[in-house]
C-alpha cells in the first residue's frame, strides 16, 4: 500500500511539472542591441581606431557634424576625414545625458574650449548619432545680472518666426511641434513667462555663442522683460530661412538656417528638439552656433 501511494504522488508530480511546463512560456530571447551608451562607447572605441565600418554603421544617414563655426559635414564627408572628426571628439568634459522617451538621447558637454550638444537616435537599426553640433564658449561669460537690453525697432515686428515658417509639417507630431514653436515664440515677442515656462521640458536648456541657460533662468530673463518694457518689450528672434524636421515619434528634431533678413545670407545654423511626455509638446532643447 505504501509503495502504491509513493508510485502515485510521483506521478502526480511529474504530471503536475509537465502541465507547469506547458503552461510557462519560454523566457524571451535577451535583447542583443547594445544600449545607448554601449553605443556611445562602440563610437568612441572605433574612432580612436580609425574603424570606418564600425563608425558608419553607428551613423544615422542623415547625420551631420556642425563645427563652431557653421560649416556642415555629411556623413559621407565625415567618413572621407575620419581623422578629424575623430580629434573633434576627444576630450569631452562634464558630459551630461538626458533620455528623452527612449527614443533620442541628448548629451551636452565641453571639449576643446567649446560646448557642444550631440543628439543619439533609436533607429531600427539600434541607437545611432544624428546631430554633433559645437558652440563657441565666450571669451567673457556675460553679466547674469545686468537687466535686459530693450526691444529695438526690428523687433516690433515679427511675422517669421511668430507667425509663418517656410516649412509645411508632414504629420500630427511635426504640426504639434510646430504648434509649440509659435507659442513659444510669442511668448517671447510678447514676454509671457508663465504660457513660455508651461510649454519648455523641465530639462530644456539654451546654447548659443553668447549663452547658455537651464529653462528657469530663461524665464526669469522673460520675467524681467516684462517688468522692464511691457507686454511689447521682448523680441521673437531671426527668421528661419530653411528648415527641416524629423519625427521620432514622440520626439521632433528641427534643424534650420536663420537671419535676420530672410533674405540675406544665414547667420546661424539651429537646432531644435520637441517632446511630448502625454502633456502636450514641449521644447526641451534649443542649441545654435554662428556661421562664420
Amino acid at each position: 500500500m505504501k509503495r502504491f501511494f509513493a508510485n502515485a504522488l510521483a506521478g502526480c508530480l511529474l504530471f503536475g511539472a509537465a502541465l507547469l511546463a506547458l503552461s510557462t512560456p519560454p523566457h524571451a530571447a535577451a535583447d542583443e542591441t547594445p544600449t545607448f551608451h554601449q553605443a556611445d562607447k562602440n563610437l568612441a572605441d572605433a574612432l580612436a581606431s580609425g574603424d570606418k565600418k564600425t563608425v558608419a554603421s553607428l551613423l544615422d544617414e542623415r547625420f551631420q557634424w556642425v563645427e563652431a563655426n557653421g560649416r556642415i559635414h555629411t556623413k559621407a564627408q565625415v567618413l572621407d576625414d575620419l581623422a578629424q572628426f575623430a580629434a573633434d571628439n576627444e576630450g569631452a568634459l562634464d558630459a551630461r545625458t538626458v533620455d528623452f522617451l527612449g527614443q533620442v538621447e541628448r548629451v551636452l558637454g565641453i571639449h576643446h574650449n567649446q560646448r557642444f550638444a550631440h543628439l543619439w537616435v533609436k533607429n531600427p537599426a539600434g541607437w545611432q548619432a544624428f546631430v554633433y553640433l559645437n558652440i563657441p564658449i565666450p571669451a567673457e561669460r556675460p553679466d547674469y545680472m545686468a537687466p535686459p537690453g530693450p526691444p529695438t525697432d526690428a523687433d516690433k515686428i515679427c511675422e517669421n518666426p511668430c507667425k509663418t515658417l517656410p516649412y509645411k509639417p508632414e504629420n500630427a507630431a511635426e504640426e504639434g511641434a510646430m504648434a509649440t514653436w509659435f507659442r513659444l515664440k510669442n511668448d517671447e515677442w510678447h514676454p509671457n513667462p508663465e504660457d513660455w515656462a508651461a510649454h519648455a521640458d523641465d530639462n530644456h536648456e539654451t546654447l548659443t555663442p553668447r549663452t547658455d541657460i537651464p529653462k528657469l533662468q530663461h524665464v526669469e530673463e522673460l520675467a524681467e522683460e516684462r517688468k522692464l518694457y511691457g507686454e511689447n518689450g521682448g523680441s521673437g528672434g531671426s527668421a528661419v530661412q530653411s528648415m527641416r524636421m524629423f519625427d521620432f515619434g514622440n520626439v521632433v528634431i528641427m534643424q534650420a538656417f536663420q537671419g535676420r533678413n530672410p533674405s540675406a545670407k544665414p547667420t546661424s545654423w539651429n537646432l531644435r528638439v520637441f517632446l511630448n511626455r502625454g502633456d502636450g509638446w514641449k521644447i526641451a532643447l534649443s542649441a545654435q552656433t554662428n556661421i562664420t
